[in-house]
């Protein structure tokens, strides 16, 4: 008979083919191998683990963000079809490590992305030191699945994905599980940022691939706040491949390589390290914005609808006004902040994990790493 796995992959592979457009190079690793081994890739998009799995005969599971078990759709898909395991952002990693043995004494591998969340745009983030720990203990081969043009053709904001974006994957292996004594933490980790590090702006002035995208800036305004001329914030719209400010009219557009047109740079990545320097002069404003409040149990992977909410951070304070009451949360005492999926920014704050869907998702998750940075730094 056969099983659940067996009969969902090729219907995912089909899904996604009829998105996007692969390239796949398997180099020295044999997709067809059944032993346990790490499979780790660059973050390139909320895509990633599930695609990846289907040119595999034999996928490792993947280890996946504990919020998007809160679904009950996604919990199906990651619980019983692409079996996924649970890691919180942030929290102790000991429930996750035993899960990871379990996975590897049962013959299966362990598939990681070790930057933890998907870019933002379009380039590679920090990779925590302590993944590389894991591969000195379970001594297990490490392969190295690096992947060009998924944030192009499916971008972490976007509303709409690239129809026949193109996905470059290559595989190759980084280290051998019994040569890997031989190495120093040190060592294994320069090799796994340089093996992971990418940038799909970069990669594409180069191969030159047409997306021939008809609604790519859609949903760019949750992520990008600031104008890049008159310097307001939160007066970015967008249509179609266009992007406007409320004050300056017509900004910029996408053209056929996804680069930006219209502006000093041509790309996400310098565009964000613009807002980012006005963050300062932005928290020294009442910061304002509205969506949607929960109250979520990670061990039971619930979540309870809390209404309509409208935020406003002043100084180190952030109010939450819903129905029934007012909630202020001391910004320095915040734990686990994250922003997963498109818009869900959560947080942990005396002993319970509250989350908003947003709609100034990346406004507010760096306001509040900004000013719980300043604090720290005094």
């Amino acid at each position: 008979m056969k099983t659940r796995e067996t009969l969902f992959k090729p219907l995912l592979r089909l899904f996604y083919k009829s998105k996007f457009k692969f390239e796949i190079n398997y180099n020295d690793f044999n997709h067809k191998r059944v032993d346990p081994y790490f499979l780790i890739g660059n973050h390139a998009s909320l895509h990633d683990g599930l695609y990846t799995s289907t040119f595999l005969k034999r996928y490792p599971y993947p280890v996946i963000n504990a919020f998007m078990f809160v679904n009950k759709k996604m919990r199906f898909v990651l619980q019983k079809l692409i079996y996924s395991i649970p890691k919180r952002k942030g929290q102790s990693d000991i429930n996750t490590i035993r899960e990871m043995m379990r996975v590897v004494k049962s013959g299966r591998g362990v598939m990681l992305f070790p930057e933890g969340n998907s870019s933002f745009f379009g380039e590679q983030s920090s990779i925590p030191y302590v993944t590389v720990k894991l591969f000195k203990k379970f001594k297990l081969d490490v392969v190295v699945c690096k992947t060009n043009g998924a944030y192009l053709s499916a971008p972490r904001w976007g509303d709409k994905t690239t129809h026949n974006g193109l996905l470059e994957l290559n595989f190759h292996t980084l280290f051998k599980g019994d040569e890997l004594e031989n190495y120093s933490l040190d060592e294994i980790y320069k090799e796994v940022v340089d093996a992971l590090a990418f940038n799909d702006f970069d990669w594409n002035r180069e191969r030159k691939y047409i997306y021939k995208p008809k609604k790519r800036a859609l949903g760019l305004e949750n992520y990008i706040y600031v104008c890049p001329q008159c310097l307001k914030h939160q007066t970015i719209s967008t249509k179609g491949n266009d992007i406007y400010c409320d004050h300056c009219g017509h900004l910029a557009f996408f053209d056929d390589f996804s680069l930006i047109s219209g502006l000093d740079f041509d790309n996400l990545i310098a565009w964000d390290k613009l807002q980012k320097i006005q963050l300062p002069k932005i928290t020294k404003e009442v910061v304002y914005t509205e969506g949607s409040m929960y109250i979520v149990d990670t061990n039971k992977y619930t979540s309870r609808s809390l209404g309509h909410a409208d935020l406003e951070i002043i100084k180190k304070q952030l109010y939450v006004q819903n129905k029934m009451k007012e909630y202020i949360f001391e910004l320095d005492k915040i734990t686990g902040l994250t922003l997963t999926k498109k818009n869900e920014v959560s947080f942990d704050y005396e002993s319970k994990t509250y989350l908003f869907k947003l709609k100034d998702p990346m406004l507010y998750y760096d306001a509040i790493s900004y000013l719980k940075e300043d604090e720290k730094n005094g």
